[in-house]
């Protein structure tokens, strides 16, 4: 009897070995890039809310599931690329990449908007006597192709009754672009965001600033890959749901996003520059405005020959709104 009891024993253990080790090997890790223009790694957004807040960590820990965030110094084009490949699972990037990745078949979804307070702005050397795109005519200025700085650059052009023909373009990410322009070896460039506060605190000309002119602002979106989304929703709902829940606490707390701005080394002052609403959160869920900005990005990109007609697709389709309807009821309980 002790024999048999022993035996059976025995098993039992053998058996919630086994069922925790498959536990263990079912754990899941999910990769999330997003654009770091300067190499830092740092995060200055309501993302960075959501890591440092722990609203990322309490979200995934209820599904058992590992967040990587991932520094993409290549921006949105690198997003795409990493997307295709499937080293990433979710993204982060503006406007532009976002839909070209997309157009040119990077099967994806939008699971989230970003806001429409950020932009890009015109900057050449200190002490020059440019004063409008105008005065930039015949000259060299740099910007990354197929970025959002790219289609501010049109619009202004645009505006002006100029083509890139009227200048030298050169292609190349904000952060070369900056160091171009500090070594004189560009006249100009086109930058947001952090690249852009560092020059304008050091005293850079801002030939146009963004700051309320509709034609340099840009929007962005959190985008997976559709088959992702498919085999993982709880994953998806989970990083949603974390963000929508940091866009909250930025809401409620005016000096969030400052506080986090800050927190990676930057002044509270350049942060003022840029967002003296303090107003730089998601929506999270499609708006009129956010829908409108995408299409007019898709616009540009037919127009400027980025993509071909027999490219164009659905922006109604493309949105997954579900995890953002599900997110914002959720935080509002």
């Amino acid at each position: 009897m002790k024999k048999i009891m022993l035996i059976l024993l025995t098993i039992l253990l053998a058996s919630c070995t086994e069922k925790g080790s498959k536990k263990v090997s079912e754990l899941k890790e999910v990769n999330v890039g997003y654009v770091d223009v300067t190499g830092s790694g740092l995060l200055s957004d309501t993302t960075g809310i959501a890591r440092d807040k722990g609203f990322f960590d309490e979200e995934f820990a209820k599904i058992g599931v590992k967040l990587n965030l991932i520094p993409m110094t290549g921006a949105g084009p690198a997003i795409n690329e990493a997307l295709a490949s499937g080293s990433l699972d979710l993204g982060t990037l503006g406007d532009v990449p976002a839909v070209l990745g997309k157009a040119n078949g990077v099967d994806t979804k939008i699971i989230s908007f970003s806001d429409l307070s950020g932009g890009a702005s015109v900057i050449a050397g200190k002490g020059t006597p440019y004063k409008s795109i105008l005065d930039l005519k015949g000259k060299t200025i740099a910007t990354q192709r197929g970025a959002f700085m790219h289609r501010a650059l049109a619009n202004l052009l645009a505006e002006a009754g100029l083509t890139f023909n009227d200048i030298n373009f050169v292609n190349v990410n904000a952060q070369t672009a900056s160091e171009m322009l500090v070594t004189g070896n560009v006249d100009a460039c086109v930058v947001g965001g952090v690249t852009l506060t560092r020059l304008y605190e050091q005293g850079y000309n801002i030939v146009v600033d963004y700051r309320g002119n509709p034609l340099l602002v840009t929007g962005g979106a959190t985008i997976a890959r559709t088959k992702f989304i498919e085999e993982n929703p709880t994953i998806v709902q989970a990083f949603v749901t974390a963000l929508a829940r940091a866009r909250k606490y930025a809401v409620e707390n005016r000096d969030a996003l400052k506080d986090q701005w800050k927190s990676t080394g930057e002044s509270g002052d350049s942060y003022e520059y840029l967002y003296p609403e303090h107003n730089n959160y998601p929506v999270i869920a499609q708006t009129q405005e956010s829908f409108k900005n995408f299409q007019n990005t898709l616009q540009f990109l037919l127009d400027y020959n980025l993509i071909t007609e027999d490219r164009k697709f659905s922006l109604e389709d493309w949105y997954d709104g579900r995890f953002a309807e599900k997110a914002l009821k959720e935080i509002e309980k």
